[in-house]
């Protein structure tokens, strides 16, 4: 049995670069640590989780592009919505 057959189509190299450019934005992480409020302790633990999301996110792209092109569609648009929702909330005033 070939390998392919086995474990699904190999993701082709444009989805690579999707996928890499999708999460080069969590690269910020960083700068982010230096602009969170550090009294809100909401802000700050979701900060700590968003390096992990955007791994995480990553790899189950890369996992359903064989089977499942849709959802790994789906997951990087989620990705990209989440990294604004993050910006949005490091980078602004958030007024309670």
């Amino acid at each position: 049995m070939d390998e392919n057959q086995e474990f699904g189509p190999r993701t082709p190299w444009w989805m690579w670069v999707v996928i890499l450019l999708c999460m080069v934005p969590g690269l910020s992480f960083p700068a982010m640590l230096t602009l969170i409020d550090s009294t809100n302790a909401v802000i700050k633990g979701l900060t700590w989780l968003y390096p992990a999301y955007v791994l995480l996110s990553g790899f189950l792209a890369w996992q359903c592009y064989g089977r499942r092109t849709l959802m790994s569609w789906i997951i990087l648009v989620l990705l990209v919505l989440s990294h604004a929702c993050m910006y949005y909330l490091t980078f602004h005033q958030i007024g309670y």
